[in-house]
Order: C-alpha cells, then structure tokens, then sequence
C-alpha cells in the first residue's frame, strides 16, 4: 500500500510519502523476488509469493512521479481515488494538520481553548482522532481558527495536490492501471450509518462515472474502517471486496472473504525494506 510518491517527503509524524528514488529500488527488489499480479486477476495459479500494488486517495504524483517507474518495470497498479479533491488545489486534512502542528511552536493554542499546550505524540493523536471524527466543513473551520490562533500561513502545496480530471482519465485507459473506489469525502466508514456508507460510494461512483470512468469493482476502505454495514453495502453494490490497511499479508482465502488485508510501505530501500517485508513472511 502506498500513497505518495514524492521527494518532497515533508514532515515524520506520518509515513505517507516514499522519495522516487526509494520507489524504484523497492520496484525492483519487488520484480526480483515476487510474482508481480494484479489486484483482480487470479491468485491461485502462482509460482512464488505475490505482489499487489497499490495506492491511495488519488495524489497527482501518482501519474507524474509513480507511473514512469511502473511502466519502466512493467509492473501494474491499482489507484484508489477520494473524488472530493480531483481537478482541486485543496489538500487532504492529514497533510494540512502535518504541515500545521509541524509549523506552530512546541507550546501552542487549540481551537477555543483558552489553555497552552505542549507538543506531544499523544496530544497529535488527540487532534487525530478528534479530526477524524469532523464533517469536511467542521475540518475546515478548526483549521482556520487553529491557524489563526498559532499566526500560521498556509497555502495548498502543489506537490500535495490530487489529480486533475484529464489526468484521472489518462490513467484509466492506461494498460497498466486501474482504477479503484476510495469514497467521496474520505470519512472512515465505521463511525457512519448504512444510510451514510452507501451515500460516500454512490457519490464516489457518480463522479468516476462523469467523467467516462470505469473503476474496478474494489473499495479501499479510508483509514481502513468499517463496519458490519460496511460488507452490506459491498454486496449490495455487487463489488469485489475491501481493501483493508491493516498491515498483515493477503492469501487467495481472504479475496474470496472479500477482506483484502494490506502492508504500507515506507520510505525505505534495500537490507531495511528486505527485513521489513520478511516480518510478513508465511
């Protein structure tokens, strides 16, 4: 599982970001030693242990820094799009708060809270956790006053924006890539209704379908949450199977459960990424 695909790697209170360079070492090491699949072709018939790749919420990096290295290597991708941010310069909350918390001072103010905080790993997954759990409009009024109060800039990044819609529907028609649901506002589906889910994908569905898309019939779950709801709603819309990010190794059993466990990949290369990917052998 991955996401971005950058130099711009920012700030370490997330490991979203793997640098380009680390990208082909790791497509490489990937080639060498897996048999390389795609997400819906057949897991049964391998020679030797299987790779899927994949990535996340739809940054434009994926087309202008990932895809050259995959069609380099001949190696196929699955591309999960949150829809809200295509042909958009906004960036998705979890960047913005990095950049913020990374910005303010080590003793900051939060939204109307009269109380100095001093930062901490804890109190960055209380904001988190808090975020997570806020409308997109709720997001966007907390940071604009959490700015405010800390006297911090910010302005949407270019190396963090999401792809266009020209850009979207190239990698639709490219051989080697296909296109994966994500939602529409990338809220964590555990914490929503039936009622809700179903909203996130059929507007997810619409928007793809606007603009001549045909995605695989898979659904990367944001944040990785569900709920019993949540494989409702799969049935009923007739997909594959959720994509889960959960860090633990997939078989062809957990395809068919439609339960598609995943490893995210970090910025690493080489001895470091050989030791990482052995903790999941089986």
């Amino acid at each position: 599982m991955y996401h971005r695909i950058n130099d711009d790697v920012g700030q370490k209170l997330q490991d979203l970001t793997v640098g380009v360079s680390n990208f082909e070492n790791q497509l490489i090491y990937y080639k060498d030693k897996f048999q390389i699949l795609k997400l819906d072709e057949d897991w049964i018939s391998l020679k030797k242990t299987g790779v899927v790749i994949t990535f996340d919420d739809g940054y434009a990096d994926n087309i202008l820094n990932a895809l050259p290295l995959l069609e380099k290597h001949e190696i196929p991708a699955t591309i999960f799009v949150t829809t809200l941010n295509i042909n958009k310069e906004n960036e998705f909350w979890w960047d913005r708060l990095v950049f913020d918390y990374s910005s303010c001072n080590e003793i900051f103010y939060l939204p109307n809270k009269k109380d100095k905080n001093l930062k901490s790993d804890s109190i960055y997954k209380e904001i988190v956790e808090k975020l997570n759990n806020f409308s997109n409009d709720e997001k966007e009024k907390w940071f604009l006053e959490f700015e405010k109060v800390n006297h911090l800039m910010f302005f949407p990044r270019k190396e963090y924006r999401s792809l266009t819609n020209l850009e979207l529907q190239l990698l639709s028609k490219h051989p080697l890539i296909s296109i994966g649901i994500h939602t529409h506002n990338h809220y964590p589906l555990g914490s929503l209704t039936y009622e809700q889910q179903k909203q996130e994908l059929l507007r997810s569905l619409k928007k793809l379908n606007e603009l001549e898309i045909n995605p695989t019939k898979y659904l990367s779950l944001p944040h990785g949450s569900y709920n019993i709801e949540t494989f409702n709603i799969i049935k009923e819309l007739n997909l594959s199977g959720a994509l889960l990010a959960n860090n633990y190794y997939s078989s062809n059993r957990n395809k068919v459960s439609k339960k598609i466990n995943r490893i995210l990949i970090p910025n690493i290369k080489d001895k470091i990424l050989a030791q990482y990917l052995k903790h999941y052998d089986f």
